[in-house]
């Protein structure tokens, strides 16, 4: 499934620039821009401005702090445990699912 239009509360990748591969939520938009925060680096106080070509939209949304944002009282710490449990998703689905070694006799 591929996400067409950013939303806040929406999960993004960056491919391009000193921070590519870094997933980060949407927290809005100005024109072109995207507004980035991964709560570590960015907060959503101050977050990333980064175009929105230089960026892939993931499948993943966190309603949830979609709400907070358009509330105004998102905290850093949410942010950070919702990207750690989608780039725990997107590794399993990588992987395929199956973390186990190979059993050898």
């Amino acid at each position: 499934m591929k996400v067409k239009t950013p939303e806040a509360g929406g999960v993004a990748e960056s491919l391009y620039g000193r921070d590519e591969g870094r997933l980060y939520i949407i927290v809005g938009k100005e024109g072109e821009r995207l507004l980035l925060a991964d709560g570590k680096y960015k907060s959503c106080f101050a977050p990333k401005k980064k175009n929105a070509k230089h960026v892939r939209l993931l499948p993943k949304f966190f309603p949830e702090i979609a709400e907070r944002i358009g509330e105004g009282k998102d905290q850093d710490s949410e942010i950070r445990a919702a990207l750690k449990a989608a780039a725990r998703e997107r590794i399993k689905n990588q992987s395929g699912g199956s973390h186990s070694c190979p059993k050898t006799t």
